[in-house]
């Protein structure tokens, strides 16, 4: 999703996130390996597709990949975001490795996927992609909030293909009740913007579906025309906030968070990772959420519970930490990139 798609329909991203994150034979035909770009992306890049891959279904997966280097840096977007979001840090990090970052289906320039968007069959689909594309591992994997169950996912099945983790602010398995149980006033909060968001959009792809009134998606559903962007990459963020069905994955992807799925599927495959470099951000900040009363009061304890998940998963790993970093909200990337930056090199600079 584009991000400013993301703000306008799914409201404040740090609000949803915070509170909802070998498949050689699925491949029909094997495309050339991902092409490796010049060490820098442009915003008009991203009015085309990357690298497609296509899956024995039918189905395309887009990866972008630039620079050179080894290992590849591996990037995955949050719920609600495409690769788009990771344009600067990606184009940072290929200045002295490989840096791939990849669209779930339904987003950017990946099909949308008739299958339920929960975390087993996202993860399968970054196999594919891997596989398809011919980037071999090791891999460096890093992933914002929903993007760390894939995250996880892939390195409890390939943990010899993982040669380092970074997490930023990552979603948690059932975090929801544990953090309604922790602060339930500052919870209720929130999941009142959260159940808007899933009902708007239902509303939205309604009203795609049905195209009875194009004034009243336009206005409801459709992000205005970013002026920072070129008119090509305006022009394809307008054909993808159009696309039902890949919206529909969008909504499939939500509520396999809220419902529990994706949880219950990576608690399944829940395992140490020896020592496998994990380091884990967590946003210093808290969610920029209006709060009175009792939900102000019980935010501290919010905050706290979201830290101890995060503790729980770096300790996954003997090398595993977690880092608070201050003055950052849950786009720790976008309000702190140096320190993302400098913790994706140091995890390399251990493996080189």
């Amino acid at each position: 999703m584009s991000h400013a798609f993301n703000r306008a329909l799914l409201g404040n991203p740090s609000v949803l996130h915070f509170a909802a994150g070998a498949m050689a034979a699925l491949l029909a035909i094997t495309p050339a390996p991902a092409a490796t770009a010049p060490a820098e992306l442009k915003a008009s890049d991203y009015a085309g597709a990357g690298t497609l891959v296509r899956l024995n279904s039918g189905r395309a997966l887009d990866i972008r990949c630039i620079g050179t280097g080894y290992p590849t840096v591996i990037l995955t977007a949050g719920a609600g975001e495409q690769s788009l979001t990771w344009r600067s840090l990606q184009s940072e990090l290929a200045k002295t490795t490989h840096v791939c970052a990849w669209d779930r289906a339904g987003f950017g320039f990946s099909d949308p996927s008739p299958e339920i968007q929960d975390t087993e069959h996202t993860t399968r689909d970054l196999e594919a992609i891997l596989s398809g594309a011919k980037i071999s591992p090791p891999y460096v994997l890093v992933g914002h909030s929903l993007g760390s169950y894939e995250t996880l996912m892939f390195s409890f099945h390939h943990a010899k293909e993982v040669a380092g983790v970074v997490l930023i602010d990552p979603s948690a398995p059932f975090q929801t009740q544990r953090l309604k149980a922790a602060a339930p006033a500052t919870y209720a909060v929130i999941d009142g913007y959260q159940q808007k968001q899933v009902a708007d959009l239902k509303s939205c792809i309604g009203w795609l579906g049905e195209k009875a009134n194009d004034s009243l998606v336009a206005a409801n559903c459709i992000s205005p025309p970013d002026p920072a962007y070129p008119e090509s990459l305006q022009h394809a963020v307008a054909q993808w906030e159009h696309n039902a069905a890949a919206q529909k994955n969008v909504l499939s992807l939500l509520e396999s968070i809220f419902n529990g799925r994706d949880s219950q599927e990576l608690k399944a495959s829940w395992k140490h990772l020896d020592a496998m470099p994990l380091i884990v951000l967590t946003a210093g900040a808290p969610p920029p959420v209006p709060l009175q009363g009792e939900a102000k009061m019980q935010l501290p304890k919010l905050q706290s519970e979201w830290s101890k998940m995060h503790d729980e998963i770096a300790a996954l790993s003997t090398h595993g930490t977690n880092r608070v970093v201050s003055g950052a909200t849950h786009y720790i990337y976008l309000d702190r990139p140096a320190v993302v930056l400098a913790t994706v090199r140091e995890v390399l600079a251990g493996i080189n």
